[in-house]
């Protein structure tokens, strides 16, 4: 039999990661190891509805609802349990506390299913929402009884509409199996998958409009930083030459990617001028070292 039509015959690397989905965009957090895995099963929704014309049925219109995924881990940490099912966790005393009212966060769910001997089927399912959260316990006896813990995750279809092929679309999952030649799993846990990129992350890069040891630039100008990755943490400065801090709004915009300095009053005509970049960091983890922008006014 060729490996592509191999069974299932194993689970592992099961992920999750918060996401932010609207009309305009997608973003996801750098994606986190949820538990071991024990056995994942996926069912969709679906409906059929056939037509009938002279006596017998001219067509099948069929649709998809959402996506269960019923998932059994070894076992989940209480922290983790109340960041996955929107439950209060106090660090403090390391308790959750669970008011019975919900409020999961929306989260995309990733794993890799063996098939036959060496293969992979690789999935993201990317948006959805956990609940559930099964709890067994029994007495010990003579001899093992082993309880796992069980989530439900319901999956459902994108806001934001992907091109593929030529069709905006939403999306509800993602996957491929390492059969495949043109399959590529290399940084697939490394961030959720979408029609828009592969593979890992891109470094975090930015570019700045003055670019750095530019001349010349209107006094009321701003200073625009774009950033490839969506940021979760930054610190940014503006200085003249003397070191005065000179007085600014800074704003990141809704992708998390646009920083903008924009000074409460015009700068100083024929002045040099810096812009210093501190604690960058993306949502994947990954950072900057301190950055300096010089530039000078017209």
């Amino acid at each position: 039999m060729e490996k592509k039509y191999g069974e299932f015959v194993g689970v592992d690397n099961l992920h999750f990661a918060k996401v932010t989905d609207t009309t305009d965009s997608y973003t996801a957090e750098a994606p986190k190891y949820l538990a071991p895995a024990a056995e994942i099963s996926a069912e969709a929704e679906t409906s059929n509805t056939p037509t009938y014309y002279d006596n017998v049925p001219g067509n099948n219109y069929v649709s998809e609802g959402v996506t269960t995924l019923t998932i059994t881990v070894s076992g989940i940490p209480a922290y983790l349990a109340a960041e996955l099912l929107g439950k209060d966790f106090d660090p403090a005393t390391g308790r959750l506390i669970d008011s019975g009212q919900p409020n999961p966060p929306d989260v995309a769910v990733g794993y890799r299913a063996n098939i036959g001997r060496e293969d992979y089927r690789y999935t993201w399912y990317l948006k959805g929402t956990f609940s559930g959260g099964a709890e067994e316990a029994a007495t010990k006896t003579a001899d093992v009884d082993i309880r796992t813990y069980q989530l439900t995750f319901t999956a459902v279809a994108t806001t934001k509409q992907f091109d593929v092929m030529g069709e905006d679309k939403p999306i509800k999952k993602v996957s491929g199996d390492t059969t495949h030649e043109a399959f590529d799993p290399t940084g697939w846990f490394a961030q959720v998958q979408t029609p828009d990129n592969s593979g890992a992350p891109a470094a975090l890069t930015f570019t700045s409009v003055p670019a750095n040891n530019a001349t010349s630039v209107a006094v009321g100008a701003n200073m625009v930083l774009t950033f490839a990755n969506k940021l979760s943490s930054y610190s940014a400065v503006l200085l003249n030459g003397s070191f005065d801090v000179i007085a600014s709004a800074i704003t990141l915009d809704s992708t998390g990617k646009v920083l903008t300095i924009n000074p409460n009053a015009n700068l100083a005509a024929a002045t040099e001028y810096a812009v210093i970049i501190n604690g960058a960091k993306d949502v994947y983890g990954q950072t900057l070292p301190q950055t300096v922008i010089s530039f000078t006014t017209a």
